[in-house]
Order: C-alpha cells, then sequence, then structure tokens
C-alpha cells in the first residue's frame, strides 16, 4: 500500500474538530489509517508544528500532548522515520519541561551517540544523558 505525507493542519483539523468544511474528511482519513486500509508517512516537522501549536496558541497542557501524540504513534498504518526518537523527545518534553524542539535535538544526540550540545539554552541541563557546552571565544 502506498503512503502518502500529512501535514499539520490535517491533524489538527482531525483533533480539534474545528472546521465544518475539513474536520469531517480528516476524521474518515483517520478512521482509514486506524482501519489499516490507508498508510500515512508522519514527518517530524509536521508533528514539532502540531505540538507547537496545541501549546502556544491552544494552551494544550503537557501531558495531554504527550497522551495525544503517543496515541497518533501508536497507528499501525501512521509510520515514521525515527519513532523511537520522537517517543524520547516526547517523553523529555513533559517529564522535563523543555520545548519539543530541544527535546528532539537531545533525542537525536543520544541515538547518534553525540551527548555534548552546542547551546546557550539552560534548560539542556535538565536531559539526562546530555551535556551543555557554551561555544568559547
Amino acid at each position: 500500500m502506498k503512503a502518502r505525507l500529512i501535514d499539520a493542519n490535517i491533524i489538527l483539523r482531525f483533533l480539534l474538530g474545528d472546521d465544518a468544511g475539513q474536520s469531517p474528511r480528516c476524521h474518515a482519513l483517520f478512521a482509514r489509517v486506524e482501519q489499516g486500509h490507508e498508510t500515512v508517512y508522519l514527518p517530524e516537522v509536521a508533528l514539532s508544528d502540531v505540538i507547537w501549536t496545541l501549546r502556544s496558541y491552544y494552551k494544550w497542557p503537557k501531558p495531554q500532548i504527550k497522551q495525544f501524540v503517543l496515541a497518533l504513534l501508536a497507528m499501525e498504518a501512521l509510520t515514521m522515520q525515527r519513532k523511537a526518537v520522537v517517543l524520547t523527545a516526547i517523553s523529555f518534553f513533559c517529564d522535563y519541561n523543555v520545548d519539543f524542539s530541544d527535546a528532539l535535538i537531545a533525542a537525536e544526540g543520544l541515538e547518534l551517540g553525540l551527548v555534548e550540545v552546542y547551546t546557550f539554552d539552560k534548560d539542556f541541563k535538565r536531559l539526562p544523558g546530555i551535556v551543555r557546552c557554551e561555544p568559547e571565544e
């Protein structure tokens, strides 16, 4: 079965049900995905957009976002290149109170065996296994 890419706005319309014309079509798509009749590929950047929008615009609490993301990624017909990295990142995001993009950087680093990160962002100090470094002059 050929997969299609899925964008953040489709996921948001499905989740929020806030558009009378688009949301029902997104619900129908996700019903097909849940039943395995259709396969979608979720780029990490699209998931990042969803998380950022839910957190910053809709003010969803992090545990609620994590619960949704875990349910989304549990769908067998929804694929990603690095689900394990994203699962680590969503845990960092929720459990250590960091931005998802920072959590994703850390999770990717750990996956690659790169534990030191050049950053001025002090939030990286909270992430287990990550060593925060500032560039020297």
